[in-house]
């Protein structure tokens, strides 16, 4: 093996600027090797920080590991999870109340933005705007609109086993309108069956939700906008006119029926006990008088004669005093009628 020759250069031979130069070079690389350790641990730090992760107030964690879902509800607060790549970490507001408007037409005030600009929708020469509008059960057309307000319910359905889900509930709402309102006339819709109608699509869009998951709970529904199409306006407003005066009629009815009957009912018990009153009266009265007549049978088998006798005085006490007679004349040509009462000797 060769020796390694030694340097024959004398050392009184290498210059101040070697000797500076050397000691800059030393300085610089243990500057280096410091920087470098100090990285070195900023980098493992920051490294390590990433697993630790911060959930939000109104929010719920899903941590996913190698893509796989192995924790769907971690709760707000301070999140421990393994460094990236091997668990990511998702957030969702599943306590934020959202809102979904959807439904069949136009609201008033776009109407009026476009008219402003395009000029009135039925007199437009090219082209139309499309207003859609649903179908009632009478065969009429109406526009209808609906405010939705939900909450995600389940994060991991609503992120990894649908897409799009707000469209999807967008959707599922326009079926439940259509569904709902095929089955009412136009008229039960504008006036009475408006708050019908509106808890009829929620419990209906509810279920539906229960049986095609989507991860989102509905939490109510309000009808925003219930009109007919431009064109009838003027004579939807004449029928509901004509509604509100015959419930009106209806109303002046039944308060007269009201008042009319009580009175009848008052006037009738009256008579009822008018008559009842009679009948007491009569039967009382026939008592008395078969009382009577028993006393007086009594007393005719004591004393036949002078019972009969009585009996005839009686008789002729109450019959002459109101008796008329009428007396002729024999002796003139002409008949004298002259008339007496009472008893005469």
């Amino acid at each position: 093996m060769a020796r390694k020759k030694k340097s024959t250069i004398p050392k009184h031979v290498i210059s101040e600027d070697s000797h500076s130069f050397l000691k800059q070079y030393h300085v610089i690389k243990r500057i280096l090797k410091t920087a470098g350790l100090g990285f070195s641990v900023l980098a493992f730090l920051l490294y390590f920080s990433t697993c630790f992760s911060h959930v939000r107030i109104q929010e719920t964690g899903v941590i996913l590991r190698f893509g796989k879902v192995v924790r769907d509800r971690v709760p707000p607060g301070i999140c421990l999870k393994w460094p990236w790549p091997v668990d990511r970490l998702m957030r969702v507001k599943t306590q934020a109340i959202q809102t979904l408007e959807t439904g069949f037409g136009a609201d008033q005030d776009k109407i009026a933005e476009f008219e402003k600009i395009h000029g009135p929708i039925d007199m437009m020469e090219y082209g139309t705007l499309r207003i859609e509008y649903a179908l009632t059960g009478d065969k009429n057309i109406i526009h209808v609109k609906v405010l939705v307000t939900y909450k995600i319910g389940d994060p991991e359905t609503y992120l990894f086993h649908v897409k799009d889900a707000e469209n999807i509930a967008a959707s599922l709402t326009r079926f439940v309108i259509i569904q709902n309102i095929v089955e009412q006339n136009v008229d039960e819709i504008l006036t009475t069956g408006r708050l019908a109608l509106r808890q009829s699509i929620q419990n209906e869009l509810e279920n539906l939700l229960k049986q095609i998951p989507i991860g989102l709970d509905i939490n109510t529904v309000e009808i925003r906008n219930v009109r007919p199409p431009s064109k009838t306006t003027f004579a939807f407003k004449d029928v509901i006119n004509a509604q509100e005066e015959s419930r009106e009629l209806i109303h002046q009815a039944e308060s007269y029926r009201n008042s009319i009957i009580p009175e009848a009912q008052a006037e009738a018990q009256k008579v009822y006990e008018e008559a009842l009153a009679y009948k007491n009266q009569k039967i009382a009265y026939a008592e008395g008088e078969s009382q009577r007549f028993s006393l007086l049978v009594t007393e005719y088998r004591n004393n036949p004669g002078i019972t009969m006798e009585r009996l005839r005085l009686e008789a002729l006490e109450t019959i002459l005093p109101n008796l008329k007679k009428s007396l002729l004349d024999e002796h003139d040509n002409r008949i004298k009628l002259r008339l007496f009462t009472g008893m005469e000797n």
